[in-house]
C-alpha cells in the first residue's frame, strides 16, 4: 500500500485519524519545499492514492530543480536529447501553448522511461520500428483473468512524432547524430491512429451528471454539462496548471504552478450569458446558459455567495483540478454511471456537435456554437453568435423530446 500511496501518513486525533501527505517521507531533502505537509480530506482510496502520487511527483520535480536547475551537458542519449529540447532556452518547446506542452510531455516522458538510456550513435531505423511496435502493444491486464485491451496505436505514434521533433531540434543545434537520424526518420512511415469516432450521448452525459451530484461532486457535474451542452473545449472549462517561470505570485499559484484558462464565474453575467475567450483560437464563445436546462440546473448547485473565481473547483483541495486528477475523478464517476471506458471526457464536445447536426442544425450555426475557427469572422459579432447558439440549443432540446424511431 505504501508504494500506491507514497508519502501518506496517518496521525491520531481526538475523533480518530487524519491523513496527511508528508514530503519528508519521500526524501529527507525536503527543507525549503513550499508545502511540506498537505492534509488529505478524502475517504476514497482511489482518490487518496491519486493525490499521494501527484503530490509526490510535484515534490520530486521541485527536488530535481533544486539539485539540477540547468540541463546537464548533452550526453548523447535519447534522454539527453529530450532534456535539451525541453530545457534549452532557444527550444520551440517554450513557444507551445500550455495544453500542447502537457501533451508533448506525456510522450517525452514515455520516451525517457522506455528508451532514454539509448545512445544516438548506435541507433538505426530498425530500432525505431521495434520501439513503435513495442509501444503500441496493449496495456497488460490490471487483474488476473482480464483480457488485454486494444493496441495503443495513438500512444506509439505520438511517441515517434515527439522523437522526430526532438531530433529535428538536435539538427538545429548541430548535433551530428541528429542529422543522420533525421534522414533515417524522413524515409520511414508509421501507422497513424484512425480518426476518433467515439462520442458521448446526451443520455450518457445526463447519467454522469446525475451520478456526480449523487456522489457530492458538483464540480464534475458542472464540467460535464458545460462540455456537452455548450460544446466547450475541456481546457476552457477546467483550465490548466503550468510551471511558474517568472517567479510571480499573481493569480492562483500552488506548488510552483499557476492555473489559467478555465472558466470564471465573472464570465457569466447576471442574466446567464456566458462569454469566454477560448484558449485555442482566442475567439469568444457566447452562450445563454439558461437555454439548456441541465446547465442551469448544475450551476444552481453553487450558491450565489460562492460564485467567485474558478467555476470548476476540486471539492477535496479547494483548488482547480489538475488534469490527471480531473480525469481520474471523471472516469470513476462515468464508470459508475455505466459509461464504457472507451468513451472519454473529451468526447463530450464531439457528442454535443453530433447531437446538433443530427437534430438538423445548420452547419454554420453549429460552427458558431462549437466556436470553430471557420467562424472567426462572424464570431466577432456576439449578438449574432448568441442568436445562433440559442437556436442550436432549441433544436437540440426539441430533438431530445421527439419519440425515438426503431432501427
Amino acid at each position: 500500500m505504501k508504494t500506491e500511496t507514497p508519502g501518506l501518513q496517518r496521525r491520531k486525533r481526538a475523533d480518530g485519524y487524519a491523513l496527511y501527505w508528508v514530503a519528508r517521507a519521500i526524501s529527507k531533502r525536503s527543507e525549503g519545499y513550499p508545502t511540506p505537509t498537505i492534509r488529505i480530506h478524502s475517504t476514497d482510496e482511489t482518490e487518496i492514492a491519486a493525490l499521494c502520487r501527484r503530490y509526490s511527483a510535484e515534490f520530486l520535480e521541485w527536488l530535481s530543480e533544486q539539485t539540477n536547475p540547468r540541463p546537464k551537458r548533452f550526453d548523447g542519449t535519447i534522454k539527453g536529447l529530450t532534456t535539451l529540447y525541453r530545457k534549452s532556452k532557444d527550444s520551440p518547446y517554450h513557444d507551445l501553448k500550455p495544453n500542447s506542452r502537457a501533451m508533448y510531455d506525456e510522450s517525452l516522458d514515455l520516451l525517457e522511461r522506455t528508451v532514454g538510456d539509448r545512445q544516438l550513435a548506435r541507433l538505426s531505423g530498425s530500432d525505431f520500428r521495434r520501439w513503435y511496435k513495442k509501444l503500441r502493444e496493449p496495456a497488460p491486464p490490471k487483474k488476473e483473468g482480464e483480457l488485454p485491451g486494444p493496441e495503443r496505436v495513438r500512444r506509439a505514434f505520438k511517441a515517434i512524432q515527439l522523437l522526430r521533433i526532438s531530433i529535428k531540434f538536435g539538427v538545429t543545434e548541430n548535433l551530428a547524430e541528429c542529422v543522420r537520424l533525421a534522414t533515417v526518420l524522413e524515409a520511414m512511415r508509421f501507422e497513424a491512429p484512425p480518426a476518433r469516432e467515439t462520442f458521448l450521448s446526451f443520455e450518457q452525459s445526463a447519467a454522469i451528471i446525475a451520478r456526480a451530484i449523487e456522489m457530492k461532486r458538483p464540480s464534475i457535474a458542472i464540467a460535464q454539462a458545460l462540455q456537452f451542452e455548450l460544446t466547450l473545449r475541456q481546457i476552457d472549462v477546467i483550465g490548466i496548471w503550468t510551471i511558474v517561470e517568472d517567479g510571480s505570485k499573481a493569480g492562483i499559484v500552488h506548488l510552483g504552478r499557476r492555473w489559467s484558462g478555465g472558466l470564471l464565474w465573472s464570465e457569466i453575467d447576471s442574466t446567464g450569458i456566458l462569454r469566454k475567450r477560448t484558449t485555442k483560437t482566442g475567439q469568444q464563445a457566447v452562450h445563454d446558459t439558461n437555454a439548456y436546462p441541465l446547465v442551469a440546473q448544475v450551476l444552481a448547485l453553487v450558491p450565489a455567495e460562492k460564485r467567485v473565481g474558478p467555476i470548476i473547483v476540486n471539492e477535496t483541495t479547494g483548488l482547480p483540478y489538475r488534469y490527471r486528477n480531473f480525469m481520474q475523478m471523471w472516469r470513476a464517476i462515468a464508470t459508475k454511471a455505466g459509461v464504457p471506458k472507451t468513451v472519454w471526457s473529451r468526447d463530450s464536445r464531439a457528442g454535443g456537435v453530433t447531437e446538433g447536426t443530427d437534430a438538423g442544425v445548420d452547419l454554420e450555426a453549429m460552427r458558431h456554437h462549437a466556436n470553430h475557427s471557420q467562424a472567426a469572422t462572424t464570431a466577432l459579432y456576439s449578438r449574432k453568435t448568441l442568436e445562433k447558439t440559442r437556436g442550436v440549443a432549441a433544436a437540440r432540446i426539441a430533438a431530445r423530446n421527439r419519440p425515438k424511431t426503431a432501427g
